[in-house]
């Protein structure tokens, strides 16, 4: 059946609502469509096809399972649930002891730095054996970068200036660097 006469009364009606339907791409022969943008009405169904003319004059032909494919929600398929085979004797085992992490060392910051503490370069403590935990609270002076040893964070110097600038320096990398010896 073909339609000649194809009316494009009305607003188009989107595939998706006519390709959910069982008797799909039948129920579709002459209704105005709207195909993702391009709206017609089907005048004829060739095979699995369907032939859609626009009010341009435009034909197109879609193939009806893949409209069906991209137009129609997914079929949801549920879970069949597992059963246990009674039968089979289970083994007991002892309930495995639960990991825990070491308790983490408190992060100590000094809040207030002494910015009137004279001065020193990191050489002068770079060199200890108690580095970098001899540097702490102390006023050091890093290729030009002054500040106070706020806290020490894995082996990391983090040196905050007067204006509130914080900077990080690894430890290891300053001995190597500082260190005498």
């Amino acid at each position: 059946m073909v339609i000649t006469e194809p009316d494009y009364s009305g607003p188009p009606q989107a595939i998706g609502e006519l390709a959910v339907r069982a008797d799909f791409p039948q129920c579709a022969l002459g209704a105005y469509i709207d195909i993702r943008g391009f709206a017609g009405v089907v005048v004829e169904i060739v095979h699995q096809s369907i032939k859609v003319r626009s009010p341009e004059g435009i034909t197109q032909r879609f193939n009806s399972y893949r409209l069906k494919t991209l137009c129609t929600p997914p079929e949801r398929i549920e879970p069949v649930p597992t059963t246990l085979n009674i039968d089979r004797p289970r083994r007991e085992t002892a309930p495995k002891p639960a990991l825990s992490k070491p308790a983490a060392r408190p992060r100590i910051h000094i809040a207030t730095p002494d910015f009137a503490a004279p001065v020193r370069p990191i050489n002068d403590y770079a060199s200890r054996s108690d580095f970098p935990r001899c540097a702490y609270g102390r006023h050091v002076d890093v290729v030009g970068y002054r500040g106070v040893v706020v806290e020490i964070v894995k082996g990391s110097l983090k040196i905050q200036t007067l204006t509130g600038s914080t900077r990080s320096y690894n430890g290891e990398a300053l001995r190597k660097l500082y260190g005498k010896g």
